[in-house]
């Protein structure tokens, strides 16, 4: 399962590539001449780009690829030249109204292959402004192809890009919805702003009711009343909030995942707003919050209460974890590391897991989610739930190389914090989904834990032997998952490896 995301680095086709499928939200071409007088190939790209807009998160189209994710030598320079933002976009604006795209060309294998992100479009699906149409020579004698009409609208079906059926009408309209509502709750937000721009003294904010704050709110508005509170000490609407979430989520769940995921974006935000205004208390309570809620996808005697809604529940908590997490490791604030890594809800299927963070993988796995632990993209979906929350990136731009840097890091702490806590190598208590990644992003953590005290204080239980252990367990666990992405390539730091030389258990 592809996690969309606006990027395309070379890691992410390489992430791409290794699908060796076609997606409706996929696409492998082997090549698109794009050059003057090629309008065949305009008009059929046109075709896919617009598809792809109707996608609840847009897609992707490799160029230089076939079926199955091979590298293919048919992209040649000369053609790979047209696919940059400059020169493409002028090209399918004749048929299409601005799509939003981000271009880039990658050399694999001695090959050259371009990606092409697709966002989802603003407005549910792509109308067509001018026929896609060229001539063809059949036989001899000229005739006209008709590809898609002013008006037309394509959607994908399963891997092909064809005019949309009623049935597709009814699914992109509920799509549309769903992304507005964050817009409609913007409308909420007069009145609270009119009795907050009215409360000019501590004694007018704590008069405000209650029930002023709810996950309700838009998210802007929700951030900047949780910043006031928070500030003021004024902790009744707050924990009001907190104390009705749990079973406010028990009721969305099956129910409206769309509004569990509101939800849990709120309580993310305050534990935003925790740990960078350092209310270490504040933390606990929303993380508590947050454990008691993924209690509630099991049933009394420990197995899943809701199937696949309990397992969606587990998956969103634990990426908004995952975006707090590196929130945390960015500010360096490593009490919150640890908390937010190690937590084990007291059920009896956690007999078996380390952490939250290796449950939601495995069940998520279990459930064909995504077909397998390695295909799961844990942290390019956190980074996407890192995009959607101003509160989880303050200061930052969402796509700087920091974030997945510390996501990818804090998944390090995440693997290191279980081993020592459980004094076990056992692989079921974690999972390196930073092997995706190249060695530079991750590497900072193993340094950290290494060679700060602090650090190594509050984030490891165990011995120098044990550390040195697990230093070794992972990196030739993530060498080996790494390697299909060419992430991970191995360790490097010289001051971890005399480490490892030092302290690691010996070979019989």
């Amino acid at each position: 399962m592809v996690v969309v995301e606006p990027v395309v680095t070379k890691e992410k086709l390489l992430e791409l590539l290794v699908e060796r499928c076609e997606l409706s939200c996929l696409d492998y071409k082997r090549q698109f001449n794009l050059g003057r007088g090629n309008t065949q190939d305009i008009v059929d790209l046109a075709k896919h780009i617009a598809a792809m807009q109707s996608e609840p998160n847009g897609g992707y189209i490799v160029v230089g690829a076939d079926d199955h994710g091979n590298v293919v030598p048919d992209l040649s320079r000369d053609l790979a030249r047209h696919f940059d933002d400059a020169t493409l976009r002028p090209k399918l604006a004749k048929y299409l109204s601005e799509p939003e795209i981000r271009v880039a060309r990658h050399d694999i294998d001695s090959s050259i292959v371009a990606l092409i992100y697709v966002a989802p479009s603003d407005v549910g699906w792509c109308i067509f402004k001018a026929n896609g149409e060229y001539e063809v020579d059949t036989n001899g004698k000229r005739r006209k192809e008709v590809i898609f009409r002013v008006g037309d609208v394509f959607v994908r079906h399963g891997t092909r890009s064809e005019r949309w059926t009623d049935a597709d009408r009814e699914r992109l309209v509920s799509q549309i919805v769903a992304r507005r509502k964050e817009a409609w709750l913007v409308e909420m937000r007069t009145e609270l702003q009119a009795i907050m721009t009215t409360a000019k003294t501590v004694q007018d904010i704590e008069a405000l009711p209650a029930a002023a704050l709810t996950w309700r709110l838009d998210a802007g508005a929700f951030a900047e009343v949780s910043t006031e509170l928070i500030r003021r000490g004024d902790d009744i609407p707050l924990r009001r909030l907190l104390n009705t979430a749990v079973g406010e989520a028990a009721e969305l769940l099956g129910r409206d995942q769309e509004e569990l995921r509101r939800l849990l974006d709120r309580l993310t935000t305050i534990a935003a707003l925790a740990i960078q205004y350092e209310r270490q208390d504040w933390l606990k309570r929303v993380v508590d919050v947050l454990v008691r809620t993924y209690k509630r996808g099991f049933d009394k005697p420990g197995y899943n209460a809701a199937g696949t809604a309990s397992v969606w529940l587990w998956l969103d908590i634990v990426t908004r974890v995952y975006g707090l997490g590196a929130l945390a490791v960015r500010l360096e604030r490593w009490g919150a590391v640890r908390l937010l890594a190690d937590r084990r809800p007291n059920v009896g299927a956690f007999d078996e897991y380390g952490s939250w963070l290796r449950h939601a993988l495995t069940e998520a796995a279990r459930a064909r989610i995504f077909e397998t632990e390695e295909k799961a993209g844990l942290l390019a979906r956190a980074h996407n739930i890192v995009r959607s929350n101003d509160a989880l990136h303050l200061g930052e731009f969402a796509d700087d190389d920091a974030i997945l840097n510390s996501l990818c890091q804090f998944d390090v702490y995440g693997c290191v914090i279980v081993i020592g806590g459980r004094r076990s190598l056992d692989s079921g208590n974690y999972y390196p989904n930073f092997a995706r990644y190249y060695t530079p992003r991750s590497q900072p953590a193993f340094i950290a834990v290494v060679t700060e005290q602090d650090v190594r204080n509050l984030l490891f239980d165990g011995t120098d032997q044990l550390l040195a252990d697990a230093i070794v367990r992972l990196d030739e666990t993530a060498a080996r998952e790494g390697l299909r992405y060419q992430g991970w390539t191995g360790l490097t730091d010289q001051r971890v490896l005399k480490f490892v030389e030092r302290h690691q258990t010996q070979s019989k």
